[in-house]
């Protein structure tokens, strides 16, 4: 990689300072140091408000789905049909699909034994217990 070459100019006193500060000396090098690591975490920190503008964005629409599910909630009668649903037409779409997202991200991060704790207690209470299917390694 070629290198450019850039004249910068400082007042005395700032030159003495960055002779004291540059340890080595090479007041250059120290500089070029200095700067790149701001650039590097001037960059991580854009980064990172685009991610926390992402994560706004998706307390947004989670907080949103919570407040239709409220609303849903408070307005429809409480008793459950044949199904166990207390909605006519089932449990909505959104609230199944977080549910199972959150239920299977914690099932991978269980242990076996964890697993089977909160098998045991499903089935105390009187619930029927997911066991999951093995994916068949097969290619077709």
């Amino acid at each position: 990689m070629r290198e450019r070459k850039y004249t910068v100019r400082f007042t005395e006193d700032e030159s003495e300072w960055l002779q004291e500060v540059a340890l080595d000396g090479n007041v250059s090098g120290y500089i070029r140091d200095t700067v790149l690591k701001q650039s590097k975490s001037d960059r991580k920190l854009v980064s990172m408000n685009e991610r926390l503008v992402d994560l706004r964005q998706d307390m947004r629409l989670v907080t949103d789905l919570l407040d239709d599910l409220n609303r849903k909630v408070a307005t429809k009668p409480t008793a459950p049909d044949a199904t166990g649903s207390q909605e006519p037409d089932g449990i909505p779409d959104e609230l199944m699909a977080m549910v199972l997202e959150i239920l299977l991200l914690t099932r991978a991060n269980s242990t076996r034994q964890d697993i089977r704790m909160a098998q045991g207690s499903v089935e105390y209470a009187r619930l029927p217990v997911w066991e999951g299917k093995k994916r068949s390694s097969k290619t077709e």
